[in-house]
């Protein structure tokens, strides 16, 4: 049954992301964990926070206001300290000079109060894609060693972009296991529930993920 707008406006957290499949993620992994609701509003990429926040606020004034917490999710891929600066940036385009928090996971003392979260994790690089692997790995273990030969054959270990190789290899072992369409978007997965199955959000590799949320009660 979809909220109504009072019931929206009483959500004190917002959690801006990079992209659809970043929201489908999340929307799933709030869903199947119980996790605490959050309005989720996705942008253009991780140069698009500060306007995905300005927007919000200016088209869903009432909810901004009632907001205690926003979480910016953003890709650390292969410069992981470049990615949380240049989120950091943002938060001073929107908040101003001198709000920027000193490192992942750590509060801002602006109002509301705005955390940033690099995944896969802090100082790690990757993406959602990354994040992904070790729960499609479990789910289907001789497609996932499949994929391993598939990747060693093609020598994708000298690619100069550890980034591009998640992908790869999260984009083939999807294609491999989805009888249905091997180009499935995998915001695709985590939309329709005849994926679920293919990337478990119950997974123990999404837990740090998952007590982050749980954290902004």
């Amino acid at each position: 049954m979809a909220l109504s707008e009072d019931e929206r406006a009483r959500f004190p957290r917002l959690l801006v992301c990079e992209g659809p499949e970043d929201k489908y993620f999340f929307h799933r992994l709030i869903h199947t964990r119980e996790l605490p609701s959050f309005h989720i509003w996705p942008c253009s990429g991780n140069g698009g926070f500060a306007n995905a926040i300005r927007a919000f606020r200016t088209k869903r004034t009432r909810q901004y206001n009632a907001l205690r917490d926003i979480l910016i999710v953003a890709d650390n891929d292969d410069s992981p300290s470049e990615r949380f600066s240049s989120v950091c940036a943002q938060i001073e385009q929107v908040f101003g000079l001198g709000t920027r928090p000193s490192a992942p996971l750590l509060k801002t003392h602006t109002k509301p109060a705005v955390t940033v979260l690099m995944i896969p994790w802090t100082n790690m690089n990757g993406h959602l894609e990354k994040l992904c692997i070790e729960s499609a790995q479990d789910a289907d273990k001789t497609v996932a060693e499949q994929v391993q030969t598939f990747m060693d054959l093609i020598r994708a270990n000298r690619w100069d972009s550890e980034s591009r190789y998640g992908k790869a290899w999260l984009r083939t072992n999807l294609a491999a296991r989805c009888s249905r369409d091997p180009f499935v978007p995998l915001g695709e997965v985590f939309r329709e529930s005849r994926y679920h199955d293919l990337i478990p959000v119950n997974h123990s590799s999404f837990d740090q993920i998952s007590d982050v949320l749980a954290g902004l009660q």
